[in-house]
């Protein structure tokens, strides 16, 4: 009877009848169940003006967020002298499943798929998925050693060919004409921008053709190896986040760990926490942020906002780190992203094929209509 007495479940509905939850906490909860959901704006927003103010709110959330966590990272690689670019990208998911930890013990988190994902499936179809990821994380942060924002900037406007040329491999899907033409106006204008940079080097573009081909891998794999299974952006992160981290510290620890130890620079780690939290925290951000923008306008739209979004670390590299960015480059930037533009139109465009009575899908018709979803 004292004041460790148990609570019964009539007690406690009783309380929470009559306290309410802070303001605060009630609209962050209800915002991360938005962002899990599948509902649309439309039902959230009923009026025309809000809608549009929250709509331009969050893309403008979005085109700074994501350059922001570009420029942290270099300033972190190059300013900060804390060369390890695997480690760098460790944070990001290790933050990132740590989030997702803390939801789902304060009851923010619901996870759909917990019956699903036994541990034998997650060895099987999320540590795959993950390990492509990170692979992608440090591939691109590793670029930022051997080339400018700019040069890199203009070098992932070739990342469409590289996913082009990897579903065609791994699943004999052909581009229509309207694509390939697209694609190769894109190769001629990334081509055309590149040309010249005296920051480009070879190893450099080796690595950004590794992490293109990573993260292209990534998406065939994501929908063939987690076919059936639609989680939302929260509960992807709870699942594949502790995949990718543990595989990036692993081989972060291996590769760069006894030159970090070495040479003392894990203390930058102590004397620069506020740099490197928000570097972590960002990486959560732009996964949340990118979501929002998808349920806001559509994914055909954040394609075209991402590579708009691309053109500000080049300026932030012309203005801060003084790189030399020519008119012929800037032609070649500008044919690029309008070809993209067109292959995002051209793939976007519905394909209409004539009915056949349906049939149980072979391992190879899985994989091609895994292709079809990329």
């Amino acid at each position: 009877a004292g004041p460790w007495r148990g609570v019964t479940a009539e007690e406690e509905g009783a309380a929470e009848e009559e306290a309410p939850p802070p303001a605060a906490e009630s609209v962050w909860k209800r915002f991360l169940e938005w962002i899990a959901s599948e509902e649309e704006l439309q039902e959230e927003m009923p009026e025309d003006r809000i809608k549009l103010y929250y709509t331009i709110l969050i893309i403008s959330i979005f085109m700074i967020v994501g350059p922001s966590l570009m420029v942290l990272n270099k300033e972190i690689l190059d300013v900060v002298k804390f060369k390890y670019p695997i480690l760098v990208s460790c944070l990001g998911l290790v933050f990132a499943a740590i989030f997702t930890q803390i939801l789902k013990r304060l009851n923010l988190l619901k996870l759909q798929y917990e019956s699903t994902v036994t541990f034998k499936f997650w060895i099987h179809r999320c540590l795959p998925v993950g390990i492509c990821h990170a692979a992608t994380l440090a591939l691109g942060n590793a670029q930022y050693l051997y080339m400018g924002m700019a040069a890199i900037q203009f070098l992932k406007a070739f990342t469409p060919i590289i996913t082009a040329i990897v579903t065609y491999i791994m699943l004999n899907r052909k581009e229509s004409t309207r694509s390939c033409l697209a694609l190769v106006v894109l190769c001629f204008g990334t081509s055309m921008a590149a040309h010249g940079d005296a920051t480009i080097s070879t190893f450099g573009v080796l690595l950004q053709v590794g992490g293109a081909l990573a993260e292209s891998i990534r998406l065939v794999m994501t929908d063939f190896l987690l076919s059936g299974i639609k989680m939302n952006v929260l509960e992807n992160m709870y699942w594949l986040s502790p995949a990718g981290g543990i595989a990036l510290f692993a081989a972060g620890m291996i590769v760069e760990g006894p030159t970090m130890i070495q040479k003392g620079d894990y203390i930058k780690l102590w004397l620069n926490p506020f740099m490197f939290t928000l570097a972590a925290s960002l990486g959560v951000g732009v996964q949340l942020i990118t979501t929002a923008v998808i349920k806001t306008t559509s994914a055909t739209s954040l394609k075209v906002l991402s590579q708009v979004r691309n053109t500000i670390p080049v300026f932030y590299g012309i203005l801060v780190y003084r790189e030399i960015v020519t008119a012929k480059q800037s032609v070649g930037y500008i044919i690029s992203l309008a070809a993209f533009s067109y292959y995002t139109y051209s793939k976007s465009r519905p394909v209409y094929r004539q009915e056949v009575p349906s049939e149980p899908r072979s391992s190879q018709s899985e994989m091609q209509h895994a292709a079809e979803k990329c």
